[in-house]
C-alpha cells in the first residue's frame, strides 16, 4: 500500500482523502503543521504556496487542499475568504445577505497541490449547489454549512450529511465526484 501525506488539520477534508485514497489503496498520512496561507483571489496562487510551504516544513512530497466559494448573485464572494467569513458570520448572517436575492448559486471550486519540492501539480473540481432559504443542520465551524445544499447531496445540507456520521460520509465521496479522484487517478504515488 502506497502512503501519501497530507496537510490538514481539517478532519472532514481528511475524512474524504481516506475514503477516495482507500479505494486505490493509498493510504493518508495525516500532518499537523501550521502553514502561514498567503490571502488574495487567485486560488491556483493560494494552492501552489501553500504546498511549498508544507514541502518545505516536511521536507517531503505532501499533498494540501484549498477551497473556495463563489455565490454568482454576490460578484464570487467570499471566494478563498470562506474560512475567515465562517469565523465572522453566523448561518443567519449568510440568510440576511441573501434575502431577497433571486439567484442563490453557489459553486465550490475544490483545490489541490501535490508537490515534490520540484514540481507542483494542481488538480480542481467544481460543486455546484444553492443557499436554501432557512438553516438545517448545526455546524458552528463553519455555519455556511447550515445554508449550503450541494447537487449531490440529495437535498441535505452539508452539515446534514455530516451529521449522519463517518461511515454515511465516507459513502457519499465514494460515489460523488470529488477532486481527490482526479488526483488518484493520475498519480501513481509509488
Amino acid at each position: 500500500m502506497h502512503t501519501i501525506s497530507f496537510a490538514t488539520s481539517n478532519k472532514e477534508k481528511l475524512l474524504i482523502a481516506q475514503t477516495v485514497c482507500g479505494q486505490a489503496s493509498i493510504k493518508v498520512q495525516q500532518e499537523f503543521i501550521d502553514i502561514d496561507e498567503i490571502q488574495g483571489e487567485d486560488a491556483e496562487v493560494i494552492v501552489k504556496d501553500k504546498a511549498m510551504r508544507a514541502y518545505s516544513s516536511l521536507g517531503r512530497p505532501v499533498v494540501v487542499s484549498d477551497d473556495t466559494w463563489n455565490i454568482p448573485a454576490l460578484n464570487g464572494f467570499p471566494g478563498a475568504y470562506m474560512k475567515s467569513i465562517n469565523s465572522w458570520f453566523t448561518a443567519e448572517d449568510f440568510l440576511r445577505l441573501m434575502s431577497g436575492v433571486e439567484n442563490r448559486t453557489v459553486i465550490l471550486h475544490q483545490y489541490l497541490a501535490f508537490t515534490d519540492g520540484v514540481k507542483i501539480e494542481i488538480y480542481k473540481n467544481d460543486i455546484p449547489g444553492k443557499i436554501i432559504i432557512e438553516a438545517r443542520g448545526e455546524n458552528k465551524k463553519s455555519p455556511n454549512m447550515s445554508v449550503i445544499v450541494l447537487d449531490s447531496d440529495n437535498g441535505k445540507t452539508i452539515a446534514e450529511v455530516f451529521e449522519q456520521g463517518e461511515v454515511a460520509v465516507a459513502e457519499r465521496y465514494k460515489n460523488r465526484r470529488d477532486v481527490w479522484h482526479q488526483l488518484v487517478k493520475k498519480h501513481s504515488f509509488k
